[in-house]
């Protein structure tokens, strides 16, 4: 691990807020997944980031589907997370074809970060364009089972990372920005005070949270709101 990133790593792991006790997703064991990584301690409030002035990499909302489409789904979720990843590896494919992609509904995703690692490979995820970050998203997630359990997490998520087209220097900047970082803090804390979020994932259909036991009744829920 580069040293110039590593101080902001400890930095991250300080910056907020919050009760980042919050378990992964349903109710029953913890994979290996999630041991990758240390929880991080609560700590100082961070300051709002105005993310309008900003020019390089994806802030704010990530929106997948048709933006002015009728139902929004959120989503809040952390990329450490197994429950997380196995969403989107096999229940988000089924949820844009039935809703997304027929102009139902939209889906927002929103980090909920979990750890440092996870705020690394979110800032990592994000040092692209939209399209860059979905892609890289997509193969996180995908692929979680085997960054989150190497011995360097970070080198095995800029190897990832590099095949999406951004150079090492570009992660090694982008898990450095203090902005980012600050901001997906924020992301989190502010899903904490609007919604109550406590787990991963965790998803909000207009307006109210849904609540679910198993994947399948995400998308019998989901299609409660849709008709």
């Amino acid at each position: 691990m580069h040293k110039s990133y590593v101080s902001k790593l400890r930095f991250a792991a300080t910056l907020g807020a919050a009760m980042l006790l919050a378990a992964c997703g349903e109710s029953g064991d913890q994979s290996d997944a999630q041991d990758a990584a240390h929880t991080a301690e609560p700590a100082v409030q961070t300051e709002a980031v105005d993310v309008a002035s900003k020019t390089e990499g994806t802030w704010g909302d990530l929106v997948y589907g048709d933006p002015n489409a009728p139902v929004t789904i959120i989503e809040y979720a952390s990329l450490t997370c197994p429950h997380c990843a196995r969403f989107a590896v096999e229940t988000f494919p089924k949820v844009k074809e039935q809703f997304l992609d027929t102009g139902k509904a939209k889906l927002v995703y929103r980090n909920f970060i979990m750890n440092r690692v996870d705020i690394a490979a979110s800032a990592a995820a994000r040092c692209g364009n939209d399209e860059t970050t979905k892609k890289l998203m997509k193969v996180f997630f995908a692929r979680q089972y085997d960054w989150a359990r190497s011995e360097s997490p970070l080198d095995e998520l800029a190897s990832l990372a590099r095949r999406a087209g951004i150079s090492r220097t570009q992660f090694d900047r982008c898990v450095s920005n203090e902005d980012m970082l600050k901001h997906l803090m924020q992301m989190t804390m502010d899903g904490q005070k609007e919604y109550d979020i406590n787990s991963t994932p965790s998803f909000i259909v207009n307006g109210k949270q849904l609540e679910f036991r198993t994947h399948e009744e995400i998308l019998e829920g989901i299609a409660a709101a849709v008709n």
